[in-house]
């Protein structure tokens, strides 16, 4: 290549011997109104005569050069990363576990390559060649190739530490974020292992502070996934109540752990026998009842035309002729029927519970930490410090119930979750159990040596049983009514409109049975019902009012109230924050009131329902004296409350 050194219009004029500055030869004298020299001509050995560039031809030395620039570049972006790596370890920050890829990548492997390749047989085996049969496979693979790649992304973005106040983490590839939670605000920690990451020996770990974070979530981090070891760690660092994160205790954690699990207390381990009370609840006909209605639906979504085609297909009886069959039938079909529900849901429900609750153990650590193992194809793990564990509650369902059967949940502080039904989950700290061995846990979880759950409680006015066979009569009057209805409509309809309801009817069940029962009912069946039903009601009435009741304890106020599921509730009387009292106009006119105690822990607000308006003012002042004082008139020559002031309460 030719050089042009000589040429360069920055050049520095040298002095000449005389001390005037020489004129390089190759430059005129300038023109005053273009200061500037002369361009030099273009000498480029590819330029044509005019001075128009040609495209020059990349030589071999060059493209090998540009090759050593990129792989130059690429490794100093390896640098720096590997710098702020390094930068980040000494700054305390820690990232997931390299084997969560492979766990992701095991998970989507195990569903989307029997599917592929079910797909390819399916389209390789018809009749005539198919060109799709062969992309089935593959597209998979690429899938799980594109979702491995994201999920190292997303492992190299992810950093976390703990520092002696905070636990931080940082998170996004294009959406960089940045969450800090103060460490005393940490409320639980749950450690959950799912079969697929605990074969790995992974654990995700989520640190919950019980705050609303807006639009239904809470404020909580989470890290998916961790070592068990780390997640172990982690659930001990925050939990302890010096929270120191750095220096020594780091280099004596192994000894502190092996301390700790020494002095462990255990409260209660499963029972396989515990097993046999999953049954005992409504939901066990109603699993029955999903499975026939998911029958139902897809019979309605192949336009009524599923029980026919298979009744077509193999020798099964026909709709018309299952449904003549059952109507002929019905003291054999109905308890059949029945128990084939039965036998599902108890199957059902026993197997979840097996794996709910599988190696259940509830224990009380060093600290007064209460922790929770349980799990068999999910391990989970859940802490809640002793000192934000306020009460419990003795929660029996009526099958449950009629069974003497019980389980505990907690009324804590931080197991909000979001939403009503993971609370209720992250609450239960027993499973369905005899009501004798639950009543002693819950003893031992508030630690006094009489349980409230023994306190004696007061009866509420019979004004309350008034207003329940109020409700009773109101439902009993309308169930006749109703009765009353569908015996007219059988007198008044023709064949024709049963015909119509049956042709109707078949295009959603497989067998149409609601019109021929209705119509083969007689006028007084219908009546017959209704005093059935309205015993029902009657009965169920007076079980709600024996269900109230409200007392106190030395350190805690309980309250009872239900009757399909009744729970007595243990709250402790310091962490009663206020008291609200409502009166609707039909509790007023029988000088009744609703007396509900709010607080920070479990559902918020606790009620002593249907209870005399100055009874239950005189408990709620006892519980916590002095919060209500100011809004109560006392009787002269007694410290008892009498009626409140009417601007206070109407």
């Amino acid at each position: 290549m030719t050089s042009h050194d000589d040429h360069r219009p920055d050049q520095e004029p040298r002095e000449a011997p005389d001390g005037e500055p020489h004129q390089a030869p190759d430059q005129g004298p300038k023109d005053e109104l273009n200061p500037e020299p002369n361009p030099a001509p273009d000498v480029r050995p590819n330029a044509e005569p005019d001075g128009t560039p040609q495209p020059v031809e990349q030589t071999e030395g060059q493209s090998e050069g540009q090759t050593e620039e990129r792989e130059e570049e690429h490794a100093r972006e390896q640098a720096e990363e590997h710098a702020t790596e390094q930068r980040d370890e000494e700054d305390g920050w820690q990232g997931l576990s390299t084997l969560s890829v492979w766990a992701n990548t095991a998970l989507v492997t195990l569903f989307m390559v029997p599917g592929a390749v079910v797909a390819t047989l399916a389209l390789f085996f018809t009749d005539a060649p198919n060109p799709w049969a062969l992309l089935p496979v593959p597209a998979a693979l690429a899938f799980i190739g594109l979702m491995t790649y994201i999920d190292l992304v997303r492992l190299r973005a992810v950093r976390y530490r703990v520092t002696a106040e905070r636990m931080e983490m940082r998170s996004g590839v294009i959406a960089k974020a940045f969450r800090s939670i103060p460490r005393e605000r940490v409320r639980s920690v749950d450690v959950a292992a799912p079969v697929y990451v605990r074969i790995f020996g992974l654990c995700s770990v989520t640190v919950g502070t019980g705050e609303s974070a807006g639009a239904g979530g809470t404020d909580q981090l989470q890290l998916l996934f961790v070592t068990a070891e780390q997640g172990e760690s982690l659930r001990r660092e925050l939990l302890r109540r010096a929270a120191p994160a750095t220096g020594s205790a780091e280099g004596s954690e192994g000894t502190g752990d092996e301390a700790a699990d020494a002095e462990e207390t255990e409260l209660v381990r499963l029972n396989p026998r515990w097993f046999a009370y999953a049954p005992a609840t409504m939901a066990t006909f109603g699993i029955g009842l999903g499975v026939i209605a998911a029958l139902i639906g897809i019979n309605a979504q192949s336009g009524g035309h599923g029980w026919r085609w298979i009744s077509e297909q193999t020798d099964m009886p026909s709709s018309q002729e299952m449904s003549s069959f059952v109507m002929g039938q019905l003291l054999l079909v109905v308890p059949i029927a029945l128990l084939s529900l039965m036998l599902s849901g108890v199957v059902i429900l026993v197997l979840i519970a097996v794996e709910t609750w599988w190696d259940y153990r509830l224990v009380r650590e060093a600290d007064g930490t209460v922790r929770l193992r349980r799990g068999l194809l999910t391990s989970v793990s859940l802490s809640v410090e002793g000192r934000r564990l306020n009460g419990v509650v003795l929660h029996e369902p009526f099958v449950l119930r009629s069974v003497r059967g019980a389980s505990i949940r907690a009324v804590a502080t931080g197991l909000s979750a979001g939403d009503a039904q993971k609370t209720e989950a992250k609450s239960r700290l027993s499973p369905a159990m005899p009501r004798a061995r639950a009543r002693e846990l819950g003893a031992a979880l508030m630690r006094e040596p009489d349980s409230a759950l023994d306190a004696p409680l007061a009866e509420h006015p019979r004004a309350a049983l008034r207003r329940r066979f109020t409700r009773a009569a109101v439902c009993s009057v309308v169930a006749i009514a109703l009765a009353a209805g569908l015996a007219r409509l059988q007198q008044v309809a023709t064949q024709a409109w049963w015909d119509g309801l049956q042709v109707a009817e078949e295009q959603f069940m497989p067998f149409p049975l609601a019109g021929p029962t209705i119509q083969a009912t007689p006028g007084w069946g219908w009546f017959a019902v209704a005093a059935v039903f309205a015993l029902a009601a009657f009965w169920y009435a007076v079980g709600s009012y024996r269900g109230l009741g409200h007392g106190l304890h030395p350190k805690y106020l309980v309250v009872r109230q239900g009757m399909a599921v009744r729970d007595t509730v243990t709250l402790e009387r310091s962490a009663v924050i206020g008291w609200r009292i409502t009166r609707s106009p039909f509790q007023r006119r029988v000088g009744l009131a609703s007396v509900s105690a709010t607080t920070a822990s479990g559902e918020g607000m606790y009620t002593a329902g249907d209870v005399g308006l100055g009874q239950g003012l005189a408990w709620a002042d006892e519980a916590v004296p002095e919060l209500l004082a100011p809004f109560l008139v006392r009787e002269e020559g007694g410290s008892g409350p009498a009626e409140p002031k009417p601007s206070v309460l109407p």
